[in-house]
């Protein structure tokens, strides 16, 4: 399937619930246009360490990123998950830089930090990305967001450097399913 738009891809196990640490499941979806209201009132409530570089450097701008990550484009793939209340609580986004490398970010609600939810999101995004013929996929972690680092480097074997006040991760798209056995091996 390389050279299929992210659009175009079936997403077979990728939207199928997941359990995390704690026992509760949530539902996991491709952002629709109809999810730009929730999204954006989810990503304006979440703790400065949640957010990610991409978007909420400087002047935060909750909407423009809500709309980015729901608009249907060739070049971009976003997931939700949703709790027992349907209430947005995780947020993912793979943003093609060139033809097999690709850039993830992910926010997780605050109440669910270290429950395994980053590692789901970001593992579905490289599933959907390795699909896309993307072999290589990179981000960037914040200094004050070293929890999601360790989630790069122990759930996917990602290199890290460290460059202009951020940590650079890059990782294979493959090692989705390492991250899948790994994060199976804590439950």
């Amino acid at each position: 399937m390389p050279g299929t738009a992210f659009a175009d891809l079936e997403l077979l196990d990728v939207q199928l619930p997941a359990q995390l640490r704690d026992g509760n499941w949530v539902a996991i979806h491709r952002c629709e246009p109809e999810d730009e209201p929730a999204l954006r009132e989810f990503l304006a409530s979440l703790c400065l360490e949640a957010r990610r570089l991409r978007f909420f450097t400087g002047a935060v701008n909750v909407a423009r990123s809500a709309h980015e990550s729901v608009e249907r484009a060739a070049d971009r793939f976003g997931l939700l998950a949703l709790d027992e209340h349907t209430a947005i609580v995780g947020h993912a986004v793979c943003v093609e830089l060139e033809e097999t490398r690709a850039e993830v970010a992910v926010e997780v609600a605050d109440r669910l930090h270290g429950q395994g939810l980053g590692t789901i999101l970001i593992e579905r995004l490289a599933q959907v990305a390795e699909r896309r013929g993307i072999t290589t996929l990179t981000a960037e972690v914040l200094p004050e967001n070293r929890a999601m680092l360790g989630v790069f480097r122990d759930g996917f074997d990602a290199t890290v450097e460290w460059g202009g006040g951020v940590d650079h991760v890059e990782f294979a798209a493959r090692s989705w399913r390492l991250a899948r056995g790994r994060y199976a091996e804590t439950l």
